[in-house]
């Protein structure tokens, strides 16, 4: 499940949970806007990441949004949100000519 944060004042939060996001996190993680990144492991096995924060400035939400909603199919709400990934979005095979 990814969720859309905006709960804390003039941040933005992109929380990813879960293998099935990898592809969202290979395709923002070298966006030079991030401002920090949390890591949360799992207390039994310190080796298991159980969610990757991403945290921008809320100046960057347009883009965001719309990197989201073109390359993932996912739409959030003014407020944010979760939203599971969609089926068809989580593996885009590319052809190399």
């Amino acid at each position: 499940m990814t969720t859309l944060d905006m709960s804390i004042p003039g941040e933005l939060r992109l929380i990813l949970r879960g293998t099935q996001e990898n592809a969202i996190l290979n395709t923002l993680r070298h966006w030079p806007h991030w401002r920090s990144v949390e890591i949360e492991s799992d207390p039994a096995d310190q080796a298991q990441c159980l969610s990757i924060t991403l945290i921008a400035d809320r100046s960057q939400e347009a883009t965001i949004r719309e990197v989201l909603r073109r390359s993932f199919g996912m739409t959030f709400p003014p407020e944010g949100g979760s939203r599971a990934l969609p089926a068809a979005a989580a593996v885009k095979p590319t052809r190399r000519r």
